[in-house]
């Protein structure tokens, strides 16, 4: 027979909250520090807060934080993330930051000579610009008012007109630093000064007032080019004669 006792139902029995898994990674950059919590878990449930503690009295929040130390060191960091069960779990690891300054980056001088002005031509240097400390100078570009461009350590141009242009050149080293410096030039066109006159002829008055009168007309008459001919042909036997008597 049966009992009564037996037939009755039983209770069901209460489920066991189980502790949830704190796990963090993290990225250091010079002094800051991004903190990751996205790797913690909870077997039945979620997670409800993530809570940092960073070894250095400082105190965060979040699943994604990030901190900036004041400076060099380990500092053991805690995260602490707590479920919907309110059941909590701890994980601690030791984060080491270190302060690094990058070495300061070197750079050519670039420097123009002006090595003559000749007109409208100038010449130009840029030996004497500068690599950095064991390095050499590999290239130079030269840029003229003007947008004409030119290459080389000493190079010449010539502007079109008189004026003050600007003088650009860039210089590039061996490891691909570069530099520009600027400069202006002033450039002049000397005039072509006319040529003398021909000095006055030597002979008799009257044949040399004929020879006159006869080349303003020439050149509409062959007939009195051809007296003009004739004219300076006897002035050049006058001023020859004249000449041997004088060397006598």
């Amino acid at each position: 027979m049966v009992g009564i006792a037996s037939l009755a139902p039983k209770s069901k029995p209460e489920s066991v909250n189980r502790s949830p898994v704190a796990d963090f990674s993290y990225k250091a950059n010079n002094l800051t520090v991004e903190f990751n919590a996205s790797t913690s878990s909870d077997p039945d449930g979620t997670i409800t807060n993530y809570s940092w503690s960073f070894g250095d009295e400082s105190e965060g929040t979040g699943i994604v934080v990030e901190h900036g130390y004041l400076a060099n060191g380990t500092y053991e960091v805690s995260l602490t993330v707590t479920d919907n069960g309110n059941e909590k779990n701890t994980s601690k690891k030791g984060v080491t930051v270190v302060l690094t300054v990058e070495p300061k980056k070197e750079f050519p001088v670039a420097v123009i000579k002006i090595i003559g002005v000749d007109n409208l031509t100038v010449t130009v240097s840029g030996e004497y610009s500068r690599a950095p400390t064991n390095g050499s100078i590999a290239s130079y570009s030269w840029t003229f008012e003007g947008g004409e461009t030119a290459t080389g350590a000493v190079v010449s141009h010539t502007f079109a007109a008189n004026g003050t242009y600007n003088i650009t050149l860039t210089v590039t080293d061996n490891l691909g630093a570069t530099n520009t410096t600027t400069r202006s030039v002033s450039v002049t066109q000397t005039p072509t000064p006319p040529p003398p006159p021909p000095p006055p002829e030597k002979g008799p008055r009257g044949l040399l007032r004929a020879i006159e009168i006869h080349e303003r007309k020439a050149g509409r008459n062959q007939g009195l080019q051809n007296s003009l001919d004739h004219l300076r042909s006897n002035l050049a036997k006058w001023t020859k004669s004249h000449a041997t008597a004088a060397m006598q």
